[in-house]
């Protein structure tokens, strides 16, 4: 069996003394006309939570990160915020990331767009509209050579 270790998951993560009890998340739905109960995520030992977290770090993929934080709150008390890390703490930069022009040839810091910018992402092929508040006041504009 393959092992990979994350050696960032005992320095990112609290140790489960710390951890706030945990609180329950959504646990059941109606669905189909019939009770479907969902399994109880929350009550994941908190080491697990730090070793998915670190994974999706470590591949670079921040936007399954903050959602994977999402899920409950015991996840988001385990695992670090990326809210005001992003400069200090490198494993929250964003990685494979592209800067999108918008419909209708609006750049990036266009007035109309109010400092939305549309990224792609070259792994996931995904699109994401972001406010940035810099674009509010400077605008990118396309290089041509």
């Amino acid at each position: 069996m393959h092992s990979t270790t994350f050696p960032a998951v005992k320095r990112r993560c609290m140790s489960p003394s710390q951890l706030p009890p945990a609180t329950r998340c959504t646990t059941s739905r109606d669905v189909c006309s019939g009770a479907y109960s969902w399994p109880a995520w929350e009550s994941l030992h908190a080491d697990l939570v730090c070793l998915v977290a670190s994974a999706l770090l470590a591949r670079g993929d921040l936007l399954d990160y903050v959602r994977f934080r999402a899920v409950c709150a015991h996840w988001r008390s385990a695992t670090l915020s990326p809210r005001g890390r992003g400069v200090v703490d490198p494993c929250f930069h964003p990685r494979r990331w592209m800067m999108f022009p918008e419909d209708r040839g609006l750049y990036p810091g266009h007035p109309e767009l109010g400092g939305y910018i549309r990224f792609f992402n070259l792994d996931s092929g995904a699109f994401v509209r972001v406010c940035l508040p810099l674009f509010r006041n400077h605008s990118s504009t396309p290089f041509h050579p």
